[in-house]
């Protein structure tokens, strides 16, 4: 029998912050298991007392052994694969997961590889289109999943009745943003560890730090609420050094930024406090550009990528985190999974911060999650919504009370993070994770997209940019809606 894993990756953070006293979308890293953990702390025992104690609330049933049968993306197939106990941590507490659900429903849990995320899409199409309840829960790369959740393909999350969108173990955000008609048709939650895991995050490295007289002191700028744009900039800024004499900056210099500047931009819009989409009163997607605002924002990123003369810039994926681990930047860009998997070996100690604020008077760090990152939907063609919604309830909260806590903390803190302070930050980072509707359905290259297309082609001039762009991306929007209409007829 194979069974299937579902943990939380978002709202871990109300609870985990006691413990520690106090989201082509560009893949930013090769994906790797998180099952490589074999040893660390375990959590405060306080801390797991306390979501143990939450209650499901789920009915006692019995399912007489039926399947339960999920297609996951090869990209986060591993948030639900564990076949047996290795001694991994994370592996085994997916397993033990499994394991408990389907024993305490009688039910058989079927995980596919579905391969890559687009030929997930065109295979549950396929099956919905055919009428088979093949699948009952699929996770899917959230921009590619997104065309079929506007189309008819995908059940309403508020149509379950044992689901409950308000417990901690789905994120709010996600049921805010992507809601269309008061319809919510994609959820992250405690379902899929990556979407935690790809988090962005600030990485500093904590000798260049001491090196400068910065020591620990950024860590009161960031709890004090000062970790701002201006504040970032002011450190990067003329801190080029000519490590081998040439006369010129190249990959064998130290920065103070080392910045991937296509999918690492991105993050900058909602860590200065935009989105790119808001609703209308009947709750259907308009279009909220700050005009004034982005033309600001897209000049202080563009300032901090190519004008700073202390950023290496690089629109692939292996330059800055070699140049952050080599010892020769004060900064990169990163996701948290650079400190599970890139970080290990690392000689330096580091911190993790926040991208930074606009400006003081924000009152939140904010974040996203890489668009590479999955959502849960369920296909139109189920046709039992008592057990899909009892079994997807009872995976996601088993997982944030037990799968969550090991990822979060054993093996993201512990392993990945060497200072308690980083710990508090990264709870501070997740709870201003921000999922855009314009970014998620923005097809790849519109709305949340900008900043990204901007800094990748090294332009600043976004009053122009949007007066090109302004009408596709409405029509984009139009798009959806009338998608969303003609299929709920």
């Amino acid at each position: 029998m194979k069974t299937i894993s579902q943990l939380t990756a978002f709202l871990l953070a109300s609870l985990i912050l006691a413990s520690c006293s106090s989201a082509g979308t560009e893949t930013p890293v090769t994906n790797a298991s998180t099952d490589v953990v074999t040893e660390a702390e375990t959590a405060p025992q306080d801390m797991l007392d306390a979501r143990q104690q939450l209650s499901d609330n789920l009915p006692e049933k019995d399912f007489g052994g039926k399947d339960f049968h999920i297609i996951v993306d090869e990209y986060s197939h591993t948030d639900y694969v564990a076949e047996s106990e290795t001694g991994a941590l994370i592996n085994d507490a997916v397993f033990r997961r499994n394991s408990r659900t389907a024993e305490r429903f009688n039910a058989n849990l079927i995980i596919e590889n579905g391969g890559d995320s687009a030929v997930l899409c065109t295979t549950v199409q396929n099956a919905v289109r055919a009428g088979d309840d093949a699948y009952q829960l699929v996770s899917a790369m959230m921009i590619n999943s997104a065309k079929l959740a506007v189309s008819n393909f995908y059940l309403d999350w508020y149509s379950f009745d044992h689901i409950n969108l308000t417990q901690p173990w789905w994120n709010q955000n996600c049921a805010d943003t992507l809601s269309i008609d008061n319809k919510i048709f994609m959820m992250a939650g405690s379902i899929s560890p990556t979407f935690l895991t790809h988090s962005y995050c600030v990485y500093m490295n904590k000798r260049l730090a001491n090196d400068i007289d910065l020591g620990d002191s950024l860590y009161t700028t960031v709890l004090d609420g000062k970790w701002t744009i201006d504040a970032y900039s002011e450190l990067v800024k003329d801190s080029w050094v000519d490590l081998n004499g040439n006369g010129t900056q190249d990959e064998n210099d130290q920065y103070g930024l080392a910045a991937q500047v296509t999918s690492y931009a991105t993050p900058f819009i909602y860590a200065f406090g935009e989105v790119t989409v808001g609703r209308d009163e009947n709750d259907m997607p308009v279009l909220a550009i700050n005009e004034e605002k982005c033309a600001d924002m897209v000049n202080r990123v563009y300032s901090l990528f190519y004008e700073s003369n202390g950023t290496i810039t690089t629109d692939g994926w292996g330059l800055h985190s070699d140049t952050f681990i080599a010892g020769r930047a004060l900064f990169m860009n990163g996701v948290f999974i650079h400190a599970i998997k890139n970080f290990a070996d690392m000689e330096d100690d580091y911190a993790i911060l926040p991208y930074p604020k606009w400006n003081e008077a924000q009152s939140e760090y904010l974040t996203m999650s890489d668009g590479a990152s999955p959502l849960v939907s369920v296909p139109t063609t189920c046709r039992d919504t008592e057990f899909v919604g009892i079994m997807t309830e009872a995976l996601a909260a088993d997982s944030y009370k037990t799968v969550i806590p090991v990822i979060y903390d054993t093996a993201l803190k512990v392993r990945g993070v060497r200072d308690e302070t980083s710990m508090q930050i990264i709870d501070i980072i997740e709870r201003g994770n921000v999922i855009d509707f314009g970014y998620v359905f923005g097809d790849y290259n519109k709305l949340g997209f900008f900043m990204s297309n901007l800094m990748g082609t090294k332009k600043n001039n976004f009053a122009s940019y949007y007066e090109k762009q302004k009408k596709g991306w409405e029509k984009r929007l139009t798009t959806v809606i009338d998608s969303y209409l003609e299929s709920a007829e």
